[in-house]
């Protein structure tokens, strides 16, 4: 376990923040590498990233952080538009259908 510990915190950082309305919600960068290629390829290729800009409102940001966190969130009109954005800009294929979805059915 010791050299799967050292390899994440050599490749990804522990701490990334994403700043929406210049205010900075900390996250798990290893959750959101996971979650998403582009985080992912972002923070191999860049040693000094802890911040990443997210042109939304903070609380569609938080919706998009609950989905990736494993939380359940009801896409609505309140928030699809910041979903699918994520979904597109972050490469989320999960967030991206759960809009689909939702616009299916309604």
């Amino acid at each position: 376990l010791g050299d799967v510990t050292e390899y994440l915190n050599e490749y990804f950082k522990n701490e990334v923040y994403l700043i929406t309305e210049d205010r900075p919600v900390k996250c798990s960068g290893l959750i959101l590498a996971a979650r998403s290629l582009v985080i992912k390829e972002m923070m191999r290729d860049s040693e000094n990233i802890r911040a990443i800009e997210f042109s939304d409102d903070v609380p569609g940001l938080l919706e998009c952080l609950r989905l990736l966190y494993g939380g359940y969130v009801v896409v609505g009109k309140a928030n699809c538009r910041s979903i699918f954005k994520f979904g597109k800009i972050f490469q989320v294929q999960e967030m991206i259908d759960a809009v689909i979805r939702w616009v299916a059915e309604d």
